[in-house]
């Protein structure tokens, strides 16, 4: 079984259910990279979590919240603190609105041994990292950066997920950080919006055709970066797809139309089940359905992590428009 590393921060997350009480809050832990290694860890995958936790209940706690879901645990404990986020659901399918407090955080102060990265990396086939935890301190950087240049002398592949947090740091700095590693990447996931911002790209399309803006804008990224498999999230008013560009051709997925609960995961989900999908020796049809299907079913409860089984997300096909 392929073994596959995730680097990246947990933080407990506070949710305000405006539809119940304005008072009423909910808590649970979530974060985008373990959120797709734990999606992987319930297939089988030997699934490894790099990152840091305060020592103390809560640390524990999560520590022992990802043994439970068949995930390693790499663990510095520390006497900082953890990060938290609180979020508000939108209404009417409108973005779930996200509060970060994470500044000084046990995960964003530590700085992991250079040396230890060959030991860790040197069974692994996959690495898992975000554009979120860049932004969040000097540190964070450092080890990205170090974590792929032992990945590469490995011949470790790098899953990215761009995530772009405006709120966390400027575009010019998340450009200048992206510059220095996306030539570097194999799996890229993204979405046209932040393409097109962060790399100052230019496209004409019109909002009747759901693929057109992703597709305009992958063509123009592609004249700087050559990346292999590129996973391109679609959300359009209450309508969701997926694209996925491999070796350059492009495939599309079905149109959903749903009624969307959480937002908070689904990208995790979609670039987990596209992981999953290609470990699994799947073509890329089969591969667009099932990564778009279990996409679109992450906006469907709350909370961060999908646990639906694969025959749940292969027959969440009904409310498929086209």
């Amino acid at each position: 079984m392929q073994k596959i590393l995730a680097y990246g921060e947990i933080m407990l997350r506070i949710s305000l259910d405006s539809e119940i009480n304005s008072f009423m809050r909910s808590t649970n832990f979530g974060g985008c990279e373990a959120n797709a290694l734990v999606f992987l860890s319930q297939r089988g995958y030997d699934c490894e979590f790099l990152s840091s936790f305060p020592d103390n209940l809560i640390g524990k706690e999560i520590n022992s919240f990802l043994k439970s879901l068949n995930v390693k645990c790499n663990i510095n404990f520390d006497k900082e603190r953890l990060g938290v986020y609180y979020t508000s659901t939108g209404k009417n399918n409108k973005p779930t609105k996200i509060s970060y407090d994470r500044k000084a955080t046990s995960f964003s102060k530590y700085l992991f041994p250079k040396v230890e990265l060959h030991k860790i990396l040197k069974d692994k086939k996959y690495v898992i990292i975000s554009g979120i935890t860049p932004a969040l301190s000097q540190e964070c950087q450092k080890n990205i950066l170090n974590l792929i240049d032992t990945a590469k002398l490995l011949n470790v592949k790098i899953i990215y997920d761009i995530n772009y947090r405006p709120t966390l740091w400027s575009i010019q700095e998340c450009r200048r950080f992206n510059r220095k590693i996306l030539n570097h990447v194999d799996f890229l996931f993204t979405n046209s919006k932040t393409l097109r911002d962060l790399f100052e790209i230019k496209v004409e399309f019109n909002e009747v055709d759901m693929f057109q803006e992703s597709e305009q804008t992958l063509k123009k990224f592609f004249k700087t970066y050559e990346i292999p498999c590129v996973g391109m999230t679609i959300r359009k008013n209450n309508k969701l797809a997926t694209m996925i560009n491999y070796q350059k051709t492009n495939f599309k997925s079905q149109i959903f139309e749903i009624n969307q609960i959480d937002r908070v995961g689904a990208g995790d989900s979609f670039l987990a089940s596209v992981i999953h999908g290609i470990l699994s020796g799947w073509d890329l049809n089969k591969i667009i359905s099932f990564s778009t299907c279990s996409f679109a079913l992450a906006h469907t409860f709350k909370g961060d992590f999908n646990q639906f089984t694969d025959t749940e997300i292969i027959n969440f096909t009904t409310n498929s428009i086209n």
